[in-house]
């Protein structure tokens, strides 16, 4: 039996490279191939000519953008198993067997050795479906764009703090749109002073909205507020702000803001109707620190649990336990967590966890016993839990047979029946191995 690994050397732009190694010995000559489908199926077609129904075939390559996804996928649907390796890794092996060149052809020989070093297996890449690799990307969007306007935010009560100290406490929560919408407009002291009540009241009327009243007390309070803070920017500044220039500052920033909020919005549509159709019975949503706008997240990023062969693996994966340090048969306490895993992921879990942890009575218990018994910091108790918290939400990723699973054990909750359910299957894998 033969075992071929093919090492490739992924480009953006230029010519993907790949070295071709049968039984850790290179097979002909490198292979170069483009990023298109007749080029992809001739490399595919030379990957795997010569081989028998009983050889292992493995593809190894770095994730170098999104340049993996079609090389990926047309070796799959040939049945080649293709692995995706870290960067760092390869450049750790290339500094000790190639320390003073770095090319294309020592890129895939490196790529194409790795199995032969031993170390961590290699564990097969996913492809996702089209609709939940839909869902990752939109739950990113969503995620940057909100940390967009959160930064914008920020920028603007640095610039209220500044120019004008007595505003912030005058005006409600900045992320209303009625604070919003003074800021734009009414934000120059001499434009405030100068106005009428009645000119400011009309304004306040007609962007309020949500709990802030069009009328009354409330308005007039504002009015008096941003009245008293304009006289006092003015007395503290005099002529050294341009408060004009200063407010169409702030108003070019206000516009961006509302444009990303009104995305957001659109962007959470999306994610909705994405999410009913890949968790039609909303189960993950029954898990304790789940809700609405994580349960999407968690579904984008894990995808199928069929990816992860053990709990261990699966933990690995979101990252969330803390490195390995031992001399002499003793083991050092205390270690920070890795910086593995998906980022995202870490913090859906530990928004997630610190929910759970007061509805959870496992959970809860956890929090509890690692803040009092082992006096850990909150945060610290709270990744504890969060590494807790992936074998709660992972039987829902991939898994439809709602209505069995529900019976299993007599369980009476849908939550309880799942979780009980994924241990089964976890068990299985493993005495599978």
């Amino acid at each position: 039996m033969t075992f071929r690994t093919i090492g490739i050397d992924l480009a953006i732009r230029g010519d993907h490279l790949a070295q071709i190694y049968d039984d850790g010995r290179p097979n002909g000559r490198a292979i170069r191939f483009r990023h298109d489908q007749p080029s992809l199926a001739a490399f595919v077609q030379t990957a795997v000519m010569g081989l028998r129904a009983d050889d292992h075939i493995q593809a190894i390559m770095e994730p170098t953008g999104m340049s993996w996804f079609p090389v990926a996928h047309h070796l799959a649907d040939a049945g080649v198993t293709v692995a995706r390796v870290k960067g760092k890794r390869v450049k750790a092996l290339r500094r000790y067997l190639s320390e003073h060149a770095k090319t294309d052809m020592a890129d895939a020989q490196i790529l194409a050795a790795i199995p032969s070093f031993g170390g961590p297996r290699l564990d097969p890449v996913h492809i996702p479906d089209p609709r939940s690799h839909a869902l990752q990307r939109l739950t990113k969007q969503r995620s940057r764009f909100q940390n967009e306007v959160a930064d914008a935010r920020r920028r603007l009560l640095d610039l209220i703090r500044w120019a004008s100290p007595r505003l912030e406490a005058v005006l409600p929560d900045l992320g209303t749109r009625l604070s919003l919408a003074l800021l734009q407009k009414w934000f120059h002291p001499s434009d405030v002073l100068k106005a009428r009540r009645t000119t400011l009241a009309k304004y306040v009327a007609a962007h309020a909205g949500g709990n802030h009243p069009r009328s009354g007390p409330f308005v007039e309070t504002l009015i008096t507020g941003l009245r008293e803070a304009a006289q006092y920017a003015q007395n503290l500044h005099g002529t050294h702000i341009d408060f004009s220039e200063l407010q169409f500052e702030i108003a070019t920033e206000i516009e961006n803001v509302l444009k990303k909020i009104q995305i957001v919005g659109d962007l959470e549509q999306h994610i909705a109707d994405l999410y009913k159709h890949l968790d039609p019975q909303a189960l993950l949503l029954s898990i304790p620190g789940v809700g609405r706008h994580l349960a999407p997240t968690l579904i984008g990023i894990l995808q199928n649990i069929e990816r992860f062969h053990s709990e261990k693996h699966l933990r690995g994966f979101c990252g969330l336990f803390p490195r390995r340090a031992d001399s002499g048969g003793v083991e050092r306490a205390g270690q920070t967590l890795t910086q593995g895993g998906n980022n995202r992921i870490k913090h859906a879990l530990y928004l997630a966890a610190d929910t759970a942890r007061k509805t959870d009575p496992e959970l809860a218990e956890l929090y509890w016993r690692l803040m009092t018994a082992k006096g850990h910091h909150h945060k610290q108790a709270l990744c504890a839990v969060a590494n807790r918290t992936p074998l709660k939400t992972s039987p829902f990723c991939g898994i439809h047979d709602s209505i069995r699973q529900r019976d299993l054990r007599g369980a009476d909750d849908a939550g309880t029946a799942w979780v009980l359910g994924f241990g089964r299957s976890l068990r299985a894998a493993e005495r599978r191995r």
